[in-house]
């Protein structure tokens, strides 16, 4: 019962076990709590399930300004809760308010802000997560969200780049092999039987190109399914197997173009989050170790670990960086300075910098840096096609022209 008389009821769920510490906490605010019962384990399923709901995705850049408003509000003088509450009744997606709110329950039944976190990683990210933690040791929780929407924020900027980047080549390659396949499958077969009906004899080059349009007819469909089960494969083995997965990585870097898009971005991403751990204080074995456990590429992945066991047995930062081969020499010798100064947060936040500069400078320039080989391509694959296609008409004007 509220204090205005309105008496309310249903079914709500909180992190207690008893229903005393239930009872505690439905009389604040000074309600009454007049019948309190705890639901049976099949009337909590079938609550549970009732209750289920298909969560929105939520970007880094939701995340980050999220992050930002609850550390200007604590910085305000609001109290966590408060902060919470207010942070995200501002936000349109009905589903992270709840479990917002379901958090602050949490929170106020005796459990940490990070610990609550940790129950939300489509919220807070493991290293958010980490960060929070943190922050609530030192007594800079403000700071520490602050620091985390930020880093959220440069994250977002650098995936954002690599995709801008990596969907050029693909749209390219996409088009190029549709075209052909059209040309193939469609064109081809129709014209050169125009010529067999005409009884013209028929090139090498026109021979071969109506073997291929032919066996592309043949088994159109065969193909199609061919590419489709290898690409579920491909992704199905990259997602459920790590040495496969380390494999297509390995393939992936030494690619010409991909590769150079894909080293940038990860080298971006891992000067980002370590300046960011050795900023906040973390020492250096455990952030290389939070950057293993975050990093998705299985090569640089493989060769932290390299450089984690380089540092346990008592070797300089640069020199176990080098060890690993994969690090450029310029961030090795940049960790090198940071190492000898004691600047080394500022040195990898200054890489981190440089290759999300490379990374833009990527995404400006992809479309001419690829355009003279696109032109040989394509232009070699359908002079192939134009020439055996006019051979046949040449052939049967001058025969013409000779009557």
């Amino acid at each position: 019962m509220e204090p205005t008389g309105k008496v309310s009821s249903g079914i709500v769920k909180l992190p207690y076990k008893d229903v005393l510490s239930a009872i505690s906490y439905l009389e604040r605010e000074d309600n009454t709590a007049i019948y309190v019962k705890k639901l049976s384990p099949i009337a909590s399923f079938f609550f549970r399930l009732f209750t289920l709901r298909v969560r929105k995705r939520v970007t880094r850049t939701f995340q980050a300004e999220f992050l930002r408003n609850v550390s200007l509000m604590l910085s305000a003088g609001m109290t966590l809760t408060t902060a919470l509450e207010e942070a995200a009744a501002s936000s349109d997606k009905p589903g992270f308010e709840t479990d917002i709110k379901d958090m602050i329950v949490n929170i106020q039944g005796g459990a940490s802000f990070s610990a609550a976190a940790e129950k939300y990683p489509y919220i807070f990210p493991k290293t958010v997560s980490y960060l929070i933690r943190l922050g609530e040791e030192t007594g800079k929780l403000e700071r520490m969200l602050m620091d985390a929407s930020e880093h959220l924020r440069r994250i977002d900027h650098i995936v954002s780049d690599t995709k801008q980047a990596l969907l050029y080549p693909v749209f390219v390659l996409v088009s190029m092999g549709a075209g052909l396949l059209f040309w193939l499958y469609y064109v081809v077969p129709k014209i050169i039987g125009l010529f067999k009906e005409m009884d013209v004899s028929l090139p090498r080059i026109t021979d071969f190109v109506l073997k291929v349009s032919a066996f592309v007819q043949a088994n159109f469909f065969n193909m199609i399914l061919g590419i489709t089960v290898a690409i579920v494969s491909i992704v199905l083995g990259y997602k459920g197997n790590q040495k496969f997965r380390k494999r297509i990585d390995a393939i992936l870097l030494k690619l010409p173009v991909c590769g150079t898009i894909i080293a940038a971005s990860t080298m971006a991403f891992i000067t980002e989050y370590f300046s960011l751990l050795l900023n906040v204080g973390i020492d250096i074995l455990q952030s290389l170790q939070l950057l293993k456990d975050t990093i998705k590429n299985e090569v640089y992945r493989d060769k932290l670990g390299v450089v984690r066991s380089g540092l346990t047995r008592g070797e300089g930062i640069a020199e176990a960086f080098r060890e690993a081969v994969v690090f450029p020499p310029f961030v090795v010798r940049m960790i090198h300075v940071g190492e000898q100064s004691g600047t080394l947060p500022e040195q990898l936040s200054r890489i981190a910098e440089d290759y999300r500069n490379r990374l833009s400078l990527i995404v400006a320039t992809i479309g001419k840096s690829i355009e003279p080989v696109v032109l040989v391509v394509a232009g070699t694959m359908f002079a192939i096609i134009i020439i055996a296609l006019f051979l046949p008409i040449y052939d049967l004007v001058t025969k013409v022209s000779g009557r």
